[in-house]
C-alpha cells in the first residue's frame, strides 16, 4: 500500500461552482435568475454604489419580472458582524425567500453569511468561522447547509467573491477577519458585467484590479494547489499585467475592462478549483480588520514583503510568474528570473500609484497590534497554503518591514 503520508497534501479537491455568466449587459438577466432560482422576495445586500443608479436599475428589472425587493445598503468595506447581523434582521422580518448582492466581495460575502446565518437559525456569524484549529472540516459538519439562492452582480473586478465558496467578514469582538465557510453557501448564479464594473473611480479599479492579481500569485506559489488552477492563474497575471493600467486610467477602455473581468474571475476559478492563499492574504486581512483598509490596498501594500519572504522557498514559481508578465529569462538562473518578477510588481505598483510601506502613516497602523495580527493569521487556514511555515517571529519583522 502507498504511503500517503510522504506527501503533504496527498489529494486536493475543487469546490462546488455555481452559475457564471459573463458579458457586457448581463445584468438585464438578473430577473430571469431570480425566476429560476425561485426567488420571489429578494433582499438586496450593496454597498458604495450610491449615485451610480445601479441598484435602481436592478431594482426596476426585478420587479418588472414580478420580483418583490427589499434592500439593505448599510454595509461597508470589509463588511463587519453587526451590519451582516442586521442584513439578516432585515431579511427575516421582511420575510425574503432569496439574496441579490449588487457590488463587490462585501456585498457578495454579506450574502452568503446572512443566508448561512438563515439556515443555521439566526446563530451570530462570527461562529460560522472556521480555523485551523479546531479542524474546519470537522466543524463545517455542525453547520446546516443553505438552500436559500443567492443571485451576484458584480461591479467591480477584483475579489471573485461573486462566485466563490466561502465569505469573509470582521468579527468586531475579537478584531479580526474571519472566514466564514457553511456547506451550500456558493451563489446560485453569478452575474460579471463589464458596463457595470467600469463605473469604478480610478483608484478602486486600481486595487481592486491588484487584488485579482494577488490571488493568483499567491495561489500559484502555494503549497496547496492544483495544475487546473496554476494554469488559471499563469493567464490571470499575464491579463492583469496586460491591462490593469489601462483599466485603471480609462474604466471606457472596452478591452481592458473585459478582460480584467475575465481576470478577476478567473482567479478566482482557481481558487475553487483546489488552490490556497499564503502570507499576503493573511496579513492583509487583518491589517484591514484593524484599520479600515480597502482590502485589495491592503493586499497590494503588503504584496513585496510578503513574497520577499517566500521566494527563497520557491523562486522557480516567481520566475514562471515573471515570464507570465512578458518578461524574457532566458540565459537567467532561478534565483535571477525571480528578481524579475518583484521589479515588475514594484513597477506596476508605482504606476497604479500605489505606494509600499509606512504603513503608520498612510493607513494608521499601531506596532502595539503586530502581536494580534500574527497570532490571528496562526490560525488562519491560508497560513497552511504559504510555502514557508508559519512563524510567528518571521510575521513580525515583516510588519515591522513595512511599518
Amino acid at each position: 500500500m502507498i504511503d500517503k503520508r510522504i506527501f503533504q497534501f496527498p489529494i486536493l479537491y475543487t469546490a462546488n461552482l455555481g452559475k457564471i455568466a459573463i458579458g457586457w449587459g448581463v445584468h438585464e438577466t438578473v430577473g430571469d435568475e431570480c425566476k429560476a432560482a425561485k426567488i420571489k422576495k429578494a433582499l438586496i445586500i450593496t454597498s458604495g454604489l450610491k449615485g451610480t443608479g445601479v441598484v435602481d436599475e436592478i431594482q426596476g428589472i426585478l420587479n418588472y419580472h414580478g420580483v418583490s425587493t427589499v434592500v439593505f445598503d448599510k454595509i461597508t468595506s470589509n463588511p463587519k458582524d453587526y451590519e451582516v447581523m442586521e442584513a439578516y434582521k432585515v431579511f427575516q422580518e421582511s420575510q425574503c425567500d432569496g439574496v441579490v448582492s449588487i457590488g463587490g466581495g462585501s456585498s457578495h460575502d454579506s450574502g452568503k453569511a446572512v443566508r448561512s446565518i438563515a439556515a443555521n437559525g439566526g446563530v451570530y456569524v462570527g461562529d460560522l468561522a472556521v480555523f485551523i484549529n479546531p479542524p474546519w472540516m470537522e466543524v463545517m459538519k455542525k453547520f446546516k447547509p443553505v438552500t436559500i439562492p443567492q443571485i451576484s452582480i458584480n461591479t467591480t473586478a477584483g475579489t471573485g467573491a461573486e462566485f466563490t465558496y466561502a465569505g469573509v467578514v470582521t468579527n468586531t469582538r475579537v478584531r479580526a477577519k474571519q472566514l466564514i465557510l457553511v456547506p451550500g453557501q456558493t451563489p446560485t448564479a453569478a452575474l460579471i458585467d463589464p458596463l457595470l464594473v467600469r463605473l469604478m473611480p480610478q483608484n478602486i479599479a486600481a486595487w481592486t484590479g491588484f487584488d485579482a492579481l494577488a490571488h493568483a500569485f499567491e495561489s500559484y506559489i502555494a503549497r496547496v494547489q492544483s495544475k487546473y488552477s496554476n494554469a488559471l492563474f499563469l493567464e490571470t497575471i499575464r491579463l492583469v499585467s496586460e491591462n490593469l493600467r489601462e483599466f485603471a486610467f480609462n474604466r471606457m477602455n472596452h478591452n481592458a475592462c473585459e478582460n480584467m473581468c475575465y481576470a478577476e474571475s478567473m482567479a478566482g476559478i482557481g481558487i475553487v478549483l483546489g488552490a490556497g492563499g499564503g502570507i499576503v492574504h493573511g496579513l492583509a486581512h487583518q491589517i484591514s480588520a484593524l484599520t479600515g483598509c480597502h482590502h485589495g490596498r491592503s493586499n497590494a501594500v503588503m504584496s513585496l514583503a510578503g513574497e520577499r519572504y517566500n521566494q527563497p522557498a520557491c523562486p522557480e514559481k516567481f520566475g514562471d510568474m515573471a515570464r507570465a508578465m512578458g518578461v524574457d529569462t532566458r540565459g537567467m538562473t532561478a534565483v535571477q528570473a525571480s528578481d524579475k518578477w518583484f521589479e515588475e510588481i514594484e513597477r506596476l505598483l508605482k504606476d497604479l500609484g500605489i505606494q509600499t510601506g509606512n504603513l503608520k502613516e498612510q493607513l494608521g497602523l499601531k506596532r502595539e497590534d503586530f502581536d494580534h495580527i500574527a497570532r490571528v493569521y496562526s490560525n488562519d487556514w491560508v497560513s497552511e497554503g504559504n510555502p514557508r511555515d508559519f512563524n510567528h517571529a518571521d510575521c513580525i519583522k515583516i510588519l515591522e518591514s513595512v511599518y
